[in-house]
């Protein structure tokens, strides 16, 4: 039986601009497919008649890259990969061997070159003199030792990353190069360990885990009840490093401008989404994932990264903040930039860039969907890199963690891109510096604006909360699956005069919130709900209290939604009336029953019940509020080992879940990824029915020795982000 081949997938077709009538020659914008030099090229003048005879001149005949000692020595031997893999501004060590004994008198070059239209002054084209004592750009030493020279080079610190192509030329009627050999092409990354590496990092605990750990924690949730779930950024699993370049490759960035992290992380953070760049992910927060994989359904970078290098470059579908923040993290830790994916709750989109997020309430007290057009998602993650930015004046060149966003949610320099911007920046206000300070500032600081309607259409501002908008902003702690709160790197304490400080210094640099202050009420609204499990019944309580000597009486309105966890409404299930008076300085409680059979007919992926209260005091007039985001309680996955694990023989691992919710999950994907090179495993149900239970297993084999973690993910229609995780210790 025949069987039809299927041609490779090629990607979309990309706008490009000639560099004729520009540049002379186009400009390197790729390490692939370097130019393959010729193996003899005469002096200008000399062009040899016949065979050439090389006499006694030395021939190469094998190079050593020392291949263990120096990914050792560079912490690079995680990667499973086989070739060389080092960080610059750190010595690494060859070895060339000749057909005889190496002299004073022999000329020998060691030339490294990356990409094509290779030129010395763009550091694309390195050429060493075994000879020269000085004057090489790289830092040479070598030890001769007859037929065999050993040679410690020392690549400068602000060197272009990517990957490199190595030659001998020994000079002798001409100049003889070495054939062009793929195994001694090697890569070179950033280095975090290097003092003068603008991605230094001074403490050895924090390098460990920004730029060697794979395993990663993300939070989510609401600020009430902070989630969490497992990603594995897989950095160093096989075809990451190649799948990395391939991506960096992919923004077309000129290779000379690779040497600095911001570019890096400028240029990454457009092409990890496909909004305008054919990047690498997909956004979809529509709950249709029909034609890709549910964002929730990932459990790590690795598979992503992969498919999208195997498809040539064909977006992989479908991603969500988290996700881009993920994958973008692991792009940053494969090349060497210490980096940590950060979540902000409370994350405002101020679509005018006005430092106002504006809520509109009608004359009902009802909110306004159709006039509110800005929106809080109950946590937003996006990454910080730690880098100096030579592109910055004074102090602020200094290194510290910069913030980039790969998610779609705004356009910068004509890109959906977003910073990187200096996170000390942003907390003193200081807005004027590249990139894309104002954005992150409001993210993190922006005014919740109350207006009200009255019959005549005018509206009026009744309430401004100061403190709603980021209130929590979790990263991962250094060694442990802990959460770190570094909400005060972002902003000063609330009202605290270094916070009042940075806000008119925002505001003298356009980015100006709410100044005036509503006229004070003495009433107020709380609203009190319980931990609430999917599909659940539950009492959701209004306390209003009066601390005025007076009688008043509230008009209240509650509104019941059920909200995307971008803060999007997909519908509101419930509205709640009532009259309430109260003496004074008294407390009363209204109750509202809130039934499953209400919510659940409008549930989406990742939703959550929003409440908003808008209550009209009849005694003069004012409006007081109070909103309050329910994260719906759901079940982590069950996973265990069954025996001892070690090196190279199978690992069995068990998956365990009960349906304990009144309802029949349908289209039920399951997901597990762990240690080796077929790491990635999938399941489907049609149906998982109320109180069933299913068990899962799944083998693994682990490659190398030491601590390692199995993830485990379970998505459907009815329910998303259920997650397990299970750590253990191969034994050698």
């Amino acid at each position: 039986m025949s069987t039809m081949s299927h041609p490779e997938p090629k990607p979309l077709p990309r706008p490009s601009m000639t560099y004729r009538g520009r540049k002379n020659v186009p400009m390197g914008t790729s390490d692939v497919d370097p130019e393959d030099l010729p193996e003899f090229e005469p002096f200008e003048g000399a062009v040899p008649r016949g065979p050439l005879d090389r006499g006694d001149t030395l021939v190469v005949q094998s190079v050593d890259l020392h291949m263990d000692q120096n990914k050792a020595a560079h912490r690079t031997n995680h990667f499973k990969h086989d070739a060389l893999i080092i960080r610059r501004g750190q010595v690494f060590t060859m070895t060339v061997t000749f057909d005889r004994a190496y002299t004073p008198k022999d000329e020998v070059v060691l030339e490294f070159t990356i990409g094509h239209n290779f030129l010395s002054d763009k550091e694309t084209y390195i050429s060493l003199n075994l000879g020269a004592s000085t004057g090489n750009k790289w830092e040479t030493r070598k030890t001769v030792n007859g037929n065999t020279v050993t040679v410690d080079i020392k690549p400068v610190a602000d060197c272009i990353v990517g990957m490199y192509c190595f030659n001998v030329i020994v000079i002798s009627m001409g100049v003889f190069r070495t054939k062009r050999d793929p195994n001694t092409d090697f890569y070179m990354l950033f280095n975090a360990w290097c003092p003068e590496d603008e991605v230094f990092l001074d403490n050895e605990s924090q390098r460990t885990e920004y730029v060697l750990n794979e395993q990663g924690i993300i939070y989510n949730g609401e600020t009430h009840n902070v989630s969490q779930r497992p990603w594995n950024y897989g950095q160093h699993k096989r075809g990451v490093l190649e799948a990395c370049f391939f991506v960096l490759n992919a923004t077309e960035m000129p290779l000379d401008n690779r040497r600095y992290a911001c570019n890096v992380a400028r240029r990454g953070s457009a092409i990890m989404n496909s909004q305008d760049d054919n990047g690498v992910l997909v956004g979809n927060w529509s709950s249709d994932y029909s034609m890709g994989t549910a964002p929730t359904s990932w459990t790590g970078s690795a598979e992503i990264l992969l498919k999208y290098k195997h498809q040539n470059g064909i977006p992989v579908s479908f991603a969500q903040c988290w996700v881009y923040a993920g994958v973008l993290n692991t792009f940053f830790r494969c090349l060497g930039i210490p980096s940590r994916v950060i979540t902000n709750f409370n994350s405002a989109h101020d679509n005018d860039g006005d430092l106002k997020t504006d809520i509109f309430v009608d004359k009902h007290g009802r909110m306004d969907r159709r006039r509110t057009r800005d929106s809080i998602w109950n946590y937003h993650c996006w990454n910080e890199i730690w880098t100096a930015r030579r592109d910055l004046p004074g102090v602020w060149k200094a290194r510290v963690w910069q913030a980039v966003d790969s998610t779609p949610q705004e356009m910068s320099d004509g890109e959906f891109r977003c910073g990187p911007t200096s996170v000390r920046a942003i907390k003193e206000g200081e807005l004027c510096m590249p990139y894309d300070g104002s954005f992150v500032f409001a993210e993190v600081n922006s005014d919740l604006v109350y207006h009200s309607t009255n019959q005549s259409g005018q509206t009026e501002i009744e309430r401004v909360d100061t403190a709603y908008v980021g209130t929590k902003i979790y990263t991962k702690a250094v060694g442990s699956n802990g959460f770190e709160d570094i909400t005060l790197t972002y902003k000063y304490e609330e009202g605290s005069a270094g916070n009042l400080a940075a806000m008119e210094r925002a505001a003298n640099l356009g980015c100006v919130g709410y100044r005036s202050t509503p006229q004070p009420t003495n009433l107020t609204i709380e609203i009190v709900v319980p931990a609430v499990q999917l599909a659940q019944n539950f009492n959701l309580i209004l306390e209003v209290k009066n601390t005025s000597t007076e009688q008043q009486t509230v008009d209240l309105t509650a509104t019941c939604n059920v909200t995307y966890y971008t803060g999007v409404s997909n519908g509101t299930f419930k509205e709640y009336r009532q009259t309430v008076s109260l003496g004074p300085s008294s407390i009363e409680q209204v109750t509202i029953e809130i039934l499953a059979v209400e919510y659940m007919k409008y549930m989406v992926d990742q939703g959550t019940l929003s409440f908003t209260c808008v209550g009209k005091i009849q005694e003069n007039s004012q409006v007081v509020t109070a909103s309050r985001v329910v994260r719906l309680e759901v079940p982590f996955l069950s996973l265990k080992i069954d025996d001892k694990v070690r090196v190279g023989q199978e690992m069995s691992v068990t998956l365990q879940f009960t349906n304990v919710f009144p309802i029949t999950l349908t289209k039920v994907w399951l997901r597990m990824e762990g240690p080796g090179d077929s790491g990635f495993k999938t399941k489907y149900y049609n149906t998982i029915n109320s109180g069933a239970s299913l068990t899962w297993n799944e083998l693994f084999v682990p490659d190398v020795p030491g601590e390692g973690r199995v993830e485990g993910c379970l998505n459907c229609p009815q329910l998303s982000q259920v997650c397990g995780m299970l750590n253990f210790y191969a034994q050698p």
